[in-house]
């Protein structure tokens, strides 16, 4: 083997990594709060803050659900408000599958544990800088909601 074919493979072999490693998302927010075992009340908001200081990137937003197998339905509806730093409120709603047609449960884990994480919005730009509220409440149509043990979010920059 010649040296530029030495060269070249060093390269590749250096290189194909950095490149991969370039491209992989940061996850800049993580954070799950536990639901009471007695249930979810349907005015109880389970809340994040989140310190954004980079107007630039983009970012995935990901909502991360565990139920256990006790849930009663294979859906669950979630209402989103995020509070921007100037205390403008932008309101969405989200539908969670964590069961399939079939009646399995999605998500990983064993036991009565599911975990599921869903993406929320993709390509998600803050345009101020400060701190955002990310306020979750259910939207299932009842006072006390059973089986989801908790929730919470996760933001990545792209």
């Amino acid at each position: 083997m010649s040296v530029p074919d030495i060269l070249l493979r060093a390269l590749i072999a250096v290189g194909v990594p950095l490149v991969f490693a370039a491209c992989a998302r940061q996850t800049i927010y993580q954070d799950v709060q536990p639901i009471p075992a007695a249930g979810w009340q349907v005015d109880q908001l389970v809340a994040f803050e989140v310190e954004i200081s980079d107007t630039i990137p983009l970012h995935e937003l990901y909502m991360l659900v565990r139920n256990t197998t006790d849930y009663p339905y294979s859906n669950l509806y979630l209402f989103l408000d995020i509070v921007f730093p100037d205390n403008r409120v932008l309101r969405d709603t989200l539908e969670c599958m964590l069961a399939a047609r079939d009646g399995s449960w999605t998500g990983k884990g064993f036991g009565k544990i599911r975990s599921n994480q869903f993406l929320f919005r993709d390509n998600v730009w803050f345009p101020q800088t400060g701190t955002y509220q990310f306020l979750v409440q259910h939207g299932m149509r009842e006072d006390v909601l059973k089986g989801v043990s908790d929730i919470g979010i996760r933001l990545d920059k792209k």
